[in-house]
Formats: structure tokens, sequence, C-alpha cells
């Protein structure tokens, strides 16, 4: 081997080690550029609406009520030695998240042209991504969570509840391509669940205001099939099993 050439090599190897290093743990903090990427053949969700729900013209508002000392941080990653980061967004979540609620809206037939017959508030309380970084790739683990008010044109509030979607996936170290995924996934499927609550879609079609609040929507997981993917991650070798009982004890407290 030439002297050139093996100082290439040996340079060469050096700056894989320490995108190695770099990539499992020595990262701060992420950003990522949110964009809405659903992966519709992995994680298809849909809203079911009557045509009792889609002949009435809807705004919808996007709130924040997730109380976050900084609004921009949607998350945590972890690096190989464990060490914890914070993942932010590159922009207004709620700005994102509107976008999307009009756009997806549009694409499952929803009436938004004003006058507005109804309106749909959407109080984000929830917008997390979480990444455990293995020596191979990360397991990414998306939650959304809205509670929701739908009111008539006069104001007046019909009924509340709220709704989650969640999304989880093997992917990329550190990959911002990987986390839109999962969170678009999981907004995706919060959005239709908010939408399939059947107290909502009755007052949304009667102009009455129902007498039963929804709390909780049926979200597209159970608890205990998140608890059995969960088991099955640990049994793989993907997550420690500190990883294992912090989100065991996640899953279980939301039960």
């Amino acid at each position: 081997m030439s002297k050139a050439r093996g100082v290439f090599v040996h340079a060469l190897l050096i700056s894989s080690i320490a995108t190695l290093a770099y990539a499992r743990g020595n990262l701060k903090e992420l950003t990522v550029p949110l964009k809405f990427t659903p992966q519709e053949g992995v994680h298809a969700a849909i809203a079911d609406l009557p045509p009792t729900v889609l002949s009435q013209s809807v705004a919808i508002r996007v709130e924040d009520a997730r109380k976050l000392a900084d609004p921009l941080v949607i998350g945590q990653g972890t690096g190989g030695d464990d060490k914890v980061f914070p993942v932010h967004a590159d922009r207004d979540v709620i700005g994102y998240v509107q976008e999307v609620a009009a756009s997806v809206a549009k694409e499952w037939s929803l009436k938004t042209d004003p006058p507005a017959a109804r309106t749909l508030i959407l109080q984000l309380t929830r917008f997390n991504i979480d990444e455990s970084n293995k020596a191979l790739g990360s397991v990414y683990g998306a939650e959304v969570k809205f509670g929701y008010i739908l009111k008539d044109a006069r104001g007046r509030t019909l009924v509340e509840g709220s709704a989650s979607g969640t999304a989880h996936r093997y992917g990329h170290a550190h990959s911002p391509e990987n986390i839109n995924e999962v969170l678009s996934d999981a907004l995706k499927e919060a959005y239709a669940n908010v939408l399939a609550e059947q107290p909502l879609q009755t007052a949304w079609a009667s102009g009455k205001a129902t007498s039963t609040t929804s709390t909780a929507a049926a979200p597209a997981e159970s608890a205990e099939d998140r608890l059995r993917k969960l088991d099955d991650l640990l049994k793989k070798g993907l997550i420690t099993k500190a990883e294992y009982d912090k989100k065991r004890a996640e899953i279980l407290k939301d039960m």
C-alpha cells in the first residue's frame, strides 16, 4: 500500500469512528424541519365520516395546550451512552399542526369554506417524539393528543372530548426524516380519532349539545397492544430494561 493511500485510509477510519461516536452519544440537541410525511403503506389512518357530517361546513382551529416552557421542544433522544438530548422543531408547532389539519380536512372531503356552521377547536396537549438510539439505529415512538371542543355558529359548545394517536418505528439514528414520519402518523391518527368520536359526530350533524362528554378516544392501538410491542422490543434487545420500565410505566399511567 502506498504511503498516500495509507494516510487516506487512516483518515477515513478516524472520520468513521468520530461519526459513529457523534451518532451514538455526543449529540447535545437536534432540530427537526417539520414536514408532514405520513407513511400510508405502514400506518394508515382515515376518518370515516357520515354524509350528515360532511354536509355541515366547519372552521378548524388549533390551540396550544401543552404548557411547555419552550414550545419548540417536541421530545427527546438518547445516544449510545444513554445521554438524553432535547429535540426541537424548526418552526411554530401550532402553525404546522394547523396547516396539516386544513390539508387533511380537504383530503377527507370536509367542507371548510365559510360561512362555517360548526367550529372545531383542537387543543394540542401532547406532540412528542422519543428516540432510543442503539448500535445499528434507533427506535422511534411518537404520541399526539388533542382535547377538542365543537361549537355551533353562535359559539355554543355542543360537545367536548379528547383523542390521541401513536406511532412506532425502527429507523436510522438521529434521523429528522424518521422523526417526521412517526410524528406525521401519530398526528393523522389523533385527528382521525377526534373525528371518529360518536358524540362529536352526533352533535355535529344535529347541532344539539350532547349530555355525554367524551373524555378519551379509543386509540387505534390499545394499551395492551402497546405493552406487547414494548415486550417485543425488549426481547429483541432494541431497548434497555431501564427504557422498558420507563415506557411501561407511562403506558400504564394512561390506562
